[in-house]
Protein backbone atom coordinates (compact mmCIF):
# COMPACT_ATOMS: atom_id res chain seq x y z
CA UNK A 1 0.00 0.00 0.00
CA UNK A 2 1.68 3.42 -1.14
CA UNK A 3 1.98 5.99 2.17
CA UNK A 4 -0.24 9.25 1.75
CA UNK A 5 3.03 11.11 0.97
CA UNK A 6 3.80 8.52 -1.95
CA UNK A 7 0.44 9.44 -3.05
CA UNK A 8 0.42 12.97 -2.55
CA UNK A 9 3.50 13.51 -4.85
CA UNK A 10 1.57 11.28 -7.57
CA UNK A 11 -0.87 14.21 -7.22
CA UNK A 12 1.53 17.01 -7.85
CA UNK A 13 3.45 15.14 -10.54
CA UNK A 14 0.56 14.76 -12.54
CA UNK A 15 -1.13 18.15 -12.27
CA UNK A 16 2.32 19.34 -13.08
CA UNK A 17 2.42 17.12 -16.76
CA UNK A 18 -0.49 19.71 -17.63
CA UNK A 19 -0.22 22.29 -19.83
CA UNK A 20 -2.41 25.49 -18.22
CA UNK A 21 -3.52 28.33 -20.59
CA UNK A 22 -3.64 30.90 -18.23
CA UNK A 23 -7.35 32.31 -17.58
CA UNK A 24 -7.07 35.79 -19.89
CA UNK A 25 -9.03 39.00 -18.85
CA UNK A 26 -11.55 40.26 -21.26
CA UNK A 27 -11.02 43.93 -21.44
CA UNK A 28 -13.80 46.45 -21.02
CA UNK A 29 -14.75 47.23 -24.48
CA UNK A 30 -17.52 46.89 -27.00
CA UNK A 31 -15.30 44.77 -29.09
CA UNK A 32 -13.59 41.53 -27.46
CA UNK A 33 -10.23 42.21 -27.16
CA UNK A 34 -7.61 41.25 -23.91
CA UNK A 35 -5.85 43.57 -21.28
CA UNK A 36 -2.87 41.49 -20.75
CA UNK A 37 -1.67 39.54 -23.77
CA UNK A 38 -1.78 40.22 -27.42
CA UNK A 39 -4.86 38.97 -28.99
CA UNK A 40 -4.56 37.36 -32.96
CA UNK A 41 -6.97 35.71 -34.51
CA UNK A 42 -10.38 33.78 -34.04
CA UNK A 43 -10.25 30.24 -34.48
CA UNK A 44 -13.92 28.73 -33.92
CA UNK A 45 -17.20 30.07 -32.86
CA UNK A 46 -19.24 27.84 -31.34
CA UNK A 47 -22.80 27.35 -29.74
CA UNK A 48 -22.72 24.41 -26.41
CA UNK A 49 -24.88 24.66 -23.53
CA UNK A 50 -27.07 28.11 -23.96
CA UNK A 51 -23.47 30.02 -24.29
CA UNK A 52 -21.76 30.89 -27.85
CA UNK A 53 -18.16 29.45 -27.14
CA UNK A 54 -15.16 31.69 -28.94
CA UNK A 55 -11.71 29.74 -29.30
CA UNK A 56 -9.12 32.43 -29.95
CA UNK A 57 -5.52 32.82 -30.31
CA UNK A 58 -3.13 34.76 -28.64
CA UNK A 59 0.30 35.71 -27.32
CA UNK A 60 2.16 36.24 -23.96
CA UNK A 61 5.78 36.53 -23.54
CA UNK A 62 5.94 35.42 -27.04
CA UNK A 63 4.76 32.39 -27.30
CA UNK A 64 1.42 31.80 -29.21
CA UNK A 65 -1.78 30.40 -26.77
CA UNK A 66 -5.25 28.99 -27.33
CA UNK A 67 -7.72 30.57 -25.09
CA UNK A 68 -11.65 30.48 -24.79
CA UNK A 69 -14.19 33.10 -23.82
CA UNK A 70 -17.88 32.69 -23.64
CA UNK A 71 -21.14 34.53 -23.36
CA UNK A 72 -25.15 34.67 -23.76
CA UNK A 73 -25.25 37.39 -26.00
CA UNK A 74 -22.39 37.98 -28.04
CA UNK A 75 -21.24 41.21 -26.25
CA UNK A 76 -20.57 40.35 -23.04
CA UNK A 77 -17.51 37.86 -22.60
CA UNK A 78 -16.28 36.09 -20.03
CA UNK A 79 -12.91 33.90 -20.53
CA UNK A 80 -12.25 30.07 -19.10
CA UNK A 81 -9.36 28.69 -17.97
CA UNK A 82 -8.44 25.74 -20.39
CA UNK A 83 -5.96 22.84 -19.53
CA UNK A 84 -4.22 20.68 -22.19
CA UNK A 85 -3.31 17.43 -20.72
CA UNK A 86 -0.88 16.74 -23.55
CA UNK A 87 2.36 18.26 -25.16
CA UNK A 88 2.37 22.11 -25.10
CA UNK A 89 2.33 22.38 -28.75
CA UNK A 90 -0.37 21.12 -29.54
CA UNK A 91 -2.53 23.46 -28.18
CA UNK A 92 -0.50 26.68 -29.67
CA UNK A 93 -1.44 25.28 -33.26
CA UNK A 94 -5.46 24.00 -32.73
CA UNK A 95 -6.60 25.89 -35.91
CA UNK A 96 -10.51 24.60 -35.54
CA UNK A 97 -12.82 23.33 -33.32
CA UNK A 98 -15.74 21.63 -33.70
CA UNK A 99 -18.88 19.30 -31.85
CA UNK A 100 -19.73 16.15 -32.11
CA UNK A 101 -23.39 16.63 -32.19
CA UNK A 102 -24.10 12.94 -33.25
CA UNK A 103 -21.57 11.32 -31.43
CA UNK A 104 -20.49 9.64 -34.31
CA UNK A 105 -17.27 9.01 -33.03
CA UNK A 106 -15.06 7.26 -29.88
CA UNK A 107 -14.77 11.01 -28.50
CA UNK A 108 -18.71 10.93 -27.62
CA UNK A 109 -18.48 7.46 -25.93
CA UNK A 110 -19.91 9.47 -22.88
CA UNK A 111 -21.12 12.59 -23.15
CA UNK A 112 -20.76 15.07 -26.36
CA UNK A 113 -17.31 15.60 -27.15
CA UNK A 114 -15.52 18.50 -28.70
CA UNK A 115 -12.78 17.84 -30.72
CA UNK A 116 -9.87 19.77 -31.98
CA UNK A 117 -7.31 19.86 -34.97
CA UNK A 118 -3.54 21.36 -34.57
CA UNK A 119 -1.38 21.88 -37.33
CA UNK A 120 2.42 20.97 -37.15
CA UNK A 121 4.11 23.49 -39.18
CA UNK A 122 7.26 21.83 -39.45
CA UNK A 123 5.78 18.77 -40.79
CA UNK A 124 3.29 19.75 -43.69
CA UNK A 125 -0.03 17.87 -44.21
CA UNK A 126 0.46 16.40 -40.51
CA UNK A 127 -2.65 16.98 -38.06
CA UNK A 128 -3.41 16.21 -34.24
CA UNK A 129 -6.55 15.79 -32.88
CA UNK A 130 -7.56 16.80 -29.15
CA UNK A 131 -10.56 16.30 -27.34
CA UNK A 132 -12.58 17.62 -24.93
CA UNK A 133 -15.27 16.17 -22.64
CA UNK A 134 -16.29 18.65 -20.35
CA UNK A 135 -17.20 21.53 -22.65
CA UNK A 136 -13.60 22.58 -23.84
CA UNK A 137 -12.09 23.25 -19.90
CA UNK A 138 -9.50 20.58 -20.22
CA UNK A 139 -8.19 19.09 -23.37
CA UNK A 140 -6.48 15.61 -24.04
CA UNK A 141 -4.08 14.75 -27.36
CA UNK A 142 -4.85 11.48 -28.92
CA UNK A 143 -1.10 10.40 -29.07
CA UNK A 144 -2.13 7.31 -31.36
CA UNK A 145 -4.25 9.31 -34.63
CA UNK A 146 -2.05 11.18 -36.40
CA UNK A 147 -3.59 12.83 -39.19
CA UNK A 148 -0.99 12.45 -42.45
CA UNK A 149 -2.28 13.60 -45.26
CA UNK A 150 -0.42 12.71 -48.65
CA UNK A 151 1.41 15.27 -50.86
CA UNK A 152 1.24 18.60 -49.06
CA UNK A 153 4.90 20.73 -49.73
CA UNK A 154 3.44 23.63 -48.12
CA UNK A 155 2.26 24.17 -44.11
CA UNK A 156 -1.41 23.88 -43.47
CA UNK A 157 -2.42 27.11 -43.11
CA UNK A 158 -5.74 26.38 -41.47
CA UNK A 159 -8.31 23.91 -41.70
CA UNK A 160 -12.37 23.70 -40.73
CA UNK A 161 -14.08 20.34 -39.89
CA UNK A 162 -17.92 19.39 -40.08
CA UNK A 163 -20.29 17.43 -40.17
CA UNK A 164 -22.19 16.75 -43.10
CA UNK A 165 -25.73 15.82 -42.83
CA UNK A 166 -26.68 15.02 -46.33
CA UNK A 167 -23.97 12.63 -46.72
CA UNK A 168 -23.40 11.17 -43.12
CA UNK A 169 -19.92 11.85 -42.61
CA UNK A 170 -17.27 14.47 -41.63
CA UNK A 171 -15.65 17.14 -44.10
CA UNK A 172 -12.65 18.31 -43.65
CA UNK A 173 -10.79 21.58 -45.45
CA UNK A 174 -7.26 22.69 -45.50
CA UNK A 175 -5.38 25.62 -47.01
CA UNK A 176 -2.26 25.49 -48.14
CA UNK A 177 -0.81 28.16 -50.40
CA UNK A 178 -3.36 28.77 -53.29
CA UNK A 179 -5.36 25.95 -52.84
CA UNK A 180 -8.16 24.25 -50.47
CA UNK A 181 -8.34 20.60 -50.15
CA UNK A 182 -11.54 18.64 -49.32
CA UNK A 183 -11.47 15.25 -47.16
CA UNK A 184 -14.22 13.12 -46.28
CA UNK A 185 -13.92 10.43 -43.01
CA UNK A 186 -16.33 8.66 -40.82
CA UNK A 187 -14.59 8.60 -37.60
CA UNK A 188 -12.20 12.07 -37.86
CA UNK A 189 -9.22 9.70 -37.70
CA UNK A 190 -9.07 8.24 -41.64
CA UNK A 191 -9.75 11.25 -44.56
CA UNK A 192 -10.32 10.36 -47.94
CA UNK A 193 -9.07 12.97 -50.51
CA UNK A 194 -12.03 14.14 -52.60
CA UNK A 195 -11.47 17.37 -54.56
CA UNK A 196 -9.33 20.70 -54.35
CA UNK A 197 -10.21 24.52 -55.12
CA UNK A 198 -8.28 27.50 -56.20
CA UNK A 199 -6.77 26.76 -59.71
CA UNK A 200 -9.61 28.70 -61.31
CA UNK A 201 -9.33 32.05 -58.95
CA UNK A 202 -8.53 35.44 -60.21
CA UNK A 203 -6.81 38.02 -58.35
CA UNK A 204 -4.37 35.93 -56.45
CA UNK A 205 -2.25 37.81 -54.33
CA UNK A 206 0.01 37.93 -50.93
CA UNK A 207 -0.93 34.71 -48.41
CA UNK A 208 -3.72 32.78 -48.06
CA UNK A 209 -4.06 32.52 -44.80
CA UNK A 210 -7.43 31.22 -43.16
CA UNK A 211 -10.58 29.48 -44.37
CA UNK A 212 -14.30 28.71 -43.15
CA UNK A 213 -16.84 27.40 -45.10
CA UNK A 214 -20.78 26.91 -44.46
CA UNK A 215 -23.78 26.80 -45.92
CA UNK A 216 -26.63 29.64 -46.24
CA UNK A 217 -30.12 30.02 -47.79
CA UNK A 218 -30.84 32.75 -50.30
CA UNK A 219 -33.10 35.08 -48.57
CA UNK A 220 -35.55 35.48 -51.62
CA UNK A 221 -35.58 31.80 -52.71
CA UNK A 222 -34.54 29.80 -49.28
CA UNK A 223 -32.17 27.67 -52.06
CA UNK A 224 -29.19 26.36 -50.32
CA UNK A 225 -25.54 27.52 -51.71
CA UNK A 226 -22.02 27.03 -49.65
CA UNK A 227 -19.80 30.10 -48.55
CA UNK A 228 -16.28 29.69 -49.18
CA UNK A 229 -14.30 32.30 -47.03
CA UNK A 230 -10.93 32.94 -47.65
CA UNK A 231 -8.63 35.48 -45.46
CA UNK A 232 -5.67 36.90 -47.55
CA UNK A 233 -3.14 39.73 -46.31
CA UNK A 234 -3.07 41.51 -49.27
CA UNK A 235 -5.12 42.10 -52.09
CA UNK A 236 -8.53 43.71 -50.56
CA UNK A 237 -10.10 46.16 -52.39
CA UNK A 238 -8.40 48.96 -50.56
CA UNK A 239 -5.32 47.59 -50.39
CA UNK A 240 -4.08 45.41 -47.44
CA UNK A 241 -5.59 42.42 -45.82
CA UNK A 242 -9.25 41.16 -45.96
CA UNK A 243 -11.94 38.49 -46.51
CA UNK A 244 -12.66 37.29 -50.00
CA UNK A 245 -15.88 34.62 -49.77
CA UNK A 246 -16.78 32.41 -52.81
CA UNK A 247 -20.91 31.31 -53.42
CA UNK A 248 -21.52 28.22 -54.41
CA UNK A 249 -22.48 24.45 -54.41
CA UNK A 250 -21.26 21.80 -52.66
CA UNK A 251 -21.91 18.05 -52.44
CA UNK A 252 -19.61 16.94 -50.09
CA UNK A 253 -17.17 15.98 -52.41
CA UNK A 254 -16.13 18.70 -54.99
CA UNK A 255 -17.01 23.03 -54.37
CA UNK A 256 -18.12 24.55 -57.47
CA UNK A 257 -18.31 28.58 -57.22
CA UNK A 258 -20.68 30.60 -59.32
CA UNK A 259 -17.87 32.67 -60.11
CA UNK A 260 -14.42 32.99 -60.08
CA UNK A 261 -13.84 36.62 -59.21
CA UNK A 262 -13.74 36.67 -55.34
CA UNK A 263 -16.17 39.42 -53.75
CA UNK A 264 -14.82 40.78 -50.51
CA UNK A 265 -17.35 40.76 -47.08
CA UNK A 266 -15.66 44.16 -46.24
CA UNK A 267 -14.81 46.88 -48.23
CA UNK A 268 -12.02 48.14 -45.51
CA UNK A 269 -8.79 46.08 -45.36
CA UNK A 270 -9.26 45.92 -41.66
CA UNK A 271 -11.59 42.95 -41.48
CA UNK A 272 -9.27 39.89 -41.26
CA UNK A 273 -9.69 35.80 -40.68
CA UNK A 274 -13.20 35.79 -40.00
CA UNK A 275 -15.11 32.77 -39.21
CA UNK A 276 -18.86 31.83 -38.76
CA UNK A 277 -20.76 30.06 -35.92
CA UNK A 278 -20.18 26.29 -36.58
CA UNK A 279 -23.53 24.31 -37.06
CA UNK A 280 -25.91 27.50 -36.11
CA UNK A 281 -29.20 25.51 -38.17
CA UNK A 282 -28.16 22.84 -35.88
CA UNK A 283 -28.31 24.52 -32.66
CA UNK A 284 -31.65 27.18 -34.56
CA UNK A 285 -29.12 30.39 -34.34
CA UNK A 286 -28.57 32.70 -36.70
CA UNK A 287 -24.92 32.71 -39.10
CA UNK A 288 -22.72 35.07 -37.17
CA UNK A 289 -19.38 36.18 -38.39
CA UNK A 290 -16.41 37.23 -35.68
CA UNK A 291 -13.23 38.75 -37.83
CA UNK A 292 -9.82 40.08 -36.30
CA UNK A 293 -9.90 44.39 -36.91
CA UNK A 294 -5.94 44.20 -38.40
CA UNK A 295 -4.54 45.22 -41.63
CA UNK A 296 -1.23 44.33 -42.96
CA UNK A 297 -0.68 47.72 -44.35
CA UNK A 298 0.10 49.40 -41.43
CA UNK A 299 3.15 47.29 -41.03
CA UNK A 300 3.86 47.57 -44.76
CA UNK A 301 4.82 50.91 -44.57
CA UNK A 302 5.39 51.29 -40.94
CA UNK A 303 2.59 53.62 -40.00
CA UNK A 304 2.33 53.70 -36.29
CA UNK A 305 -1.08 52.45 -35.14
CA UNK A 306 -0.99 52.00 -31.04
CA UNK A 307 -4.23 50.40 -30.34
CA UNK A 308 -4.57 46.97 -29.50
CA UNK A 309 -5.80 44.22 -31.48
CA UNK A 310 -9.16 43.44 -31.00
CA UNK A 311 -11.95 41.30 -32.85
CA UNK A 312 -15.22 43.13 -35.14
CA UNK A 313 -18.57 43.50 -33.51
CA UNK A 314 -20.66 40.56 -34.16
CA UNK A 315 -22.27 40.32 -37.71
CA UNK A 316 -25.27 38.28 -38.43
CA UNK A 317 -25.12 37.57 -41.55
CA UNK A 318 -27.53 36.98 -44.69
CA UNK A 319 -27.52 35.66 -48.51
CA UNK A 320 -29.10 37.65 -50.97
CA UNK A 321 -29.68 37.81 -54.69
CA UNK A 322 -28.97 41.41 -56.00
CA UNK A 323 -27.67 42.69 -59.50
CA UNK A 324 -28.07 39.28 -60.94
CA UNK A 325 -25.66 37.89 -58.61
CA UNK A 326 -25.26 36.35 -54.67
CA UNK A 327 -23.98 39.24 -52.04
CA UNK A 328 -23.58 38.56 -48.47
CA UNK A 329 -25.16 41.46 -46.37
CA UNK A 330 -23.58 41.81 -42.71
CA UNK A 331 -25.13 44.27 -39.69
CA UNK A 332 -23.83 44.10 -36.23
CA UNK A 333 -25.79 41.98 -33.90
CA UNK A 334 -28.47 44.05 -32.15
CA UNK A 335 -27.54 44.49 -27.72
CA UNK A 336 -29.67 42.72 -26.40
CA UNK A 337 -29.26 45.14 -23.43
CA UNK A 338 -30.64 48.33 -24.72
CA UNK A 339 -28.71 51.80 -23.38
CA UNK A 340 -29.94 55.66 -23.46
CA UNK A 341 -30.39 56.74 -27.07
CA UNK A 342 -30.52 60.43 -28.11
CA UNK A 343 -32.31 60.95 -31.19
CA UNK A 344 -31.67 63.44 -33.52
CA UNK A 345 -34.70 65.92 -35.25
CA UNK A 346 -34.97 65.90 -38.91
CA UNK A 347 -32.17 68.64 -40.22
CA UNK A 348 -31.16 70.05 -43.37
CA UNK A 349 -27.60 70.02 -43.50
CA UNK A 350 -25.24 72.31 -45.20
CA UNK A 351 -21.53 73.84 -45.30
CA UNK A 352 -22.82 76.64 -43.16
CA UNK A 353 -25.11 74.07 -40.90
CA UNK A 354 -23.81 71.25 -39.14
CA UNK A 355 -24.57 69.47 -35.54
CA UNK A 356 -21.85 68.92 -32.99
CA UNK A 357 -21.87 67.40 -29.67
CA UNK A 358 -19.24 65.77 -27.26
CA UNK A 359 -19.38 61.72 -27.34
CA UNK A 360 -18.41 58.95 -24.95
CA UNK A 361 -17.29 56.00 -26.55
CA UNK A 362 -18.56 53.54 -27.29
CA UNK A 363 -20.97 54.89 -29.26
CA UNK A 364 -23.55 53.37 -32.27
CA UNK A 365 -25.06 55.97 -34.58
CA UNK A 366 -28.12 55.37 -37.02
CA UNK A 367 -28.64 58.31 -39.29
CA UNK A 368 -31.49 58.35 -42.77
CA UNK A 369 -30.54 60.75 -45.29
CA UNK A 370 -33.28 62.20 -48.17
CA UNK A 371 -31.57 61.29 -51.32
CA UNK A 372 -34.20 60.97 -53.53
CA UNK A 373 -32.70 64.78 -54.64
CA UNK A 374 -29.54 63.60 -55.70
CA UNK A 375 -29.91 63.91 -59.50
CA UNK A 376 -30.66 68.09 -59.02
CA UNK A 377 -28.78 70.80 -58.44
CA UNK A 378 -27.91 71.67 -54.75
CA UNK A 379 -27.17 67.92 -53.45
CA UNK A 380 -24.46 68.13 -51.26
CA UNK A 381 -21.59 66.10 -52.99
CA UNK A 382 -20.35 64.63 -49.58
CA UNK A 383 -22.39 63.86 -46.07
CA UNK A 384 -21.12 61.84 -42.68
CA UNK A 385 -19.63 62.21 -40.26
CA UNK A 386 -16.57 63.67 -38.58
CA UNK A 387 -15.07 62.31 -35.39
CA UNK A 388 -12.61 64.46 -33.77
CA UNK A 389 -10.26 63.50 -30.80
CA UNK A 390 -8.63 65.80 -27.89
CA UNK A 391 -5.25 65.86 -29.62
CA UNK A 392 -7.00 67.30 -33.43
CA UNK A 393 -7.11 63.95 -35.49
CA UNK A 394 -10.07 63.39 -37.43
CA UNK A 395 -11.60 60.72 -38.71
CA UNK A 396 -14.45 61.12 -41.23
CA UNK A 397 -17.41 58.49 -42.43
CA UNK A 398 -19.47 59.14 -44.95
CA UNK A 399 -21.19 59.19 -48.77
CA UNK A 400 -19.77 60.98 -51.70
CA UNK A 401 -23.08 61.67 -53.62
CA UNK A 402 -20.97 63.08 -56.24
CA UNK A 403 -18.87 60.01 -57.12
CA UNK A 404 -20.97 57.61 -55.56
CA UNK A 405 -18.85 55.79 -52.83
CA UNK A 406 -19.34 55.18 -48.90
CA UNK A 407 -15.99 55.90 -47.13
CA UNK A 408 -13.81 56.01 -44.44
CA UNK A 409 -11.19 58.96 -44.34
CA UNK A 410 -7.60 59.27 -42.06
CA UNK A 411 -6.18 62.60 -42.92
CA UNK A 412 -3.65 62.10 -40.68
CA UNK A 413 -1.96 59.55 -42.97
CA UNK A 414 -2.98 61.52 -46.29
CA UNK A 415 -0.46 64.57 -44.34
CA UNK A 416 2.03 62.33 -42.52
CA UNK A 417 2.40 59.30 -44.79
CA UNK A 418 2.03 60.89 -48.47
CA UNK A 419 4.10 58.37 -50.04
CA UNK A 420 2.87 55.33 -48.78
CA UNK A 421 -1.07 55.25 -48.58
CA UNK A 422 -3.98 57.63 -48.60
CA UNK A 423 -5.62 55.95 -45.40
CA UNK A 424 -8.85 56.39 -47.48
CA UNK A 425 -11.15 53.42 -47.87
CA UNK A 426 -14.02 53.37 -49.80
CA UNK A 427 -17.08 51.12 -51.40
CA UNK A 428 -18.57 52.18 -54.50
CA UNK A 429 -22.35 51.86 -54.50
CA UNK A 430 -24.59 54.02 -56.71
CA UNK A 431 -28.01 54.32 -54.84
CA UNK A 432 -31.22 54.24 -56.92
CA UNK A 433 -33.52 54.45 -53.50
CA UNK A 434 -34.99 57.34 -52.06
CA UNK A 435 -33.32 57.32 -48.85
CA UNK A 436 -29.79 56.43 -47.75
CA UNK A 437 -29.34 54.24 -44.47
CA UNK A 438 -26.19 54.23 -42.32
CA UNK A 439 -24.77 52.76 -38.96
CA UNK A 440 -21.64 53.46 -37.73
CA UNK A 441 -20.13 51.64 -34.73
CA UNK A 442 -17.02 53.60 -33.01
CA UNK A 443 -14.96 52.31 -30.31
CA UNK A 444 -12.03 53.56 -28.89
CA UNK A 445 -9.65 51.74 -31.37
CA UNK A 446 -11.94 51.22 -33.89
CA UNK A 447 -14.63 52.10 -36.67
CA UNK A 448 -17.29 50.10 -38.41
CA UNK A 449 -19.63 51.88 -41.36
CA UNK A 450 -22.68 49.50 -42.58
CA UNK A 451 -25.10 50.84 -44.88
CA UNK A 452 -27.91 50.02 -47.35
CA UNK A 453 -29.50 47.10 -44.90
CA UNK A 454 -25.85 45.48 -44.78
CA UNK A 455 -24.87 45.43 -48.32
CA UNK A 456 -21.96 47.84 -47.83
CA UNK A 457 -19.74 47.54 -44.82
CA UNK A 458 -16.04 49.06 -44.32
CA UNK A 459 -14.38 48.55 -40.99
CA UNK A 460 -11.34 50.87 -39.91
CA UNK A 461 -8.90 50.60 -36.78
CA UNK A 462 -8.26 54.11 -35.26
CA UNK A 463 -6.53 54.97 -31.99
CA UNK A 464 -9.24 57.82 -30.63
CA UNK A 465 -6.81 57.60 -27.66
CA UNK A 466 -9.72 57.98 -25.28
CA UNK A 467 -13.43 57.52 -24.87
CA UNK A 468 -14.18 61.30 -24.96
CA UNK A 469 -14.25 62.79 -28.73
CA UNK A 470 -16.00 65.44 -30.79
CA UNK A 471 -18.90 64.69 -33.03
CA UNK A 472 -19.98 66.71 -36.39
CA UNK A 473 -22.88 65.84 -38.69
CA UNK A 474 -21.97 67.54 -41.83
CA UNK A 475 -22.80 68.32 -45.63
CA UNK A 476 -20.71 69.55 -47.93
CA UNK A 477 -20.76 71.90 -50.96
CA UNK A 478 -24.31 71.70 -51.33
CA UNK A 479 -27.64 70.34 -48.70
CA UNK A 480 -28.52 66.87 -47.53
CA UNK A 481 -31.69 66.21 -45.54
CA UNK A 482 -31.01 64.15 -42.18
CA UNK A 483 -34.83 62.30 -41.59
CA UNK A 484 -33.56 60.68 -38.74
CA UNK A 485 -31.01 59.63 -36.81
CA UNK A 486 -30.12 58.43 -33.00
CA UNK A 487 -27.01 58.33 -31.42
CA UNK A 488 -26.64 55.55 -28.45
CA UNK A 489 -23.38 55.97 -25.57
CA UNK A 490 -22.89 52.64 -24.32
Amino acid sequence: MKSPATILLLILVAFWGCSENKKQEVADSLHFNLKDSILQNPIALIYAEDNYELFYNYMVNGDEKCGLAESKDLQNWSNKLMVFESDENASQNIKTVVTDWNQTTEYSEETTALIAFGVDANQPGTLTILYSNNNGSSWKQDTENTIILADFYEPIQDVKVFWNEETQSWNLSTLSGYEVRFYSSTDLKNWEYLSRFGDDVALKSGQWTSIDLFPMEITETNETKWVLFISADSGSPNEGSGVQYFVGEFDGYVYQASHNKPKWIDHGSDLYQAVVLSDYRMVNKKPVLIGTLYNSIYEKFSIPNNSPTEFSLPRQLTLNEKFYDYYLFSEPVEAIEKAATETISETELTDAKTIEKSLHLPAHIDLTFDVNSRLYLGMAESFGVTITTKEGKELILGYQAERRYFYIADPSIQRDFPDSWDGFYYAPYVTNEPQLDMTLIIDENSAELFAMNGLISVSRKFDFESNSVQLQLFGEQGKVNLQKGSITEF
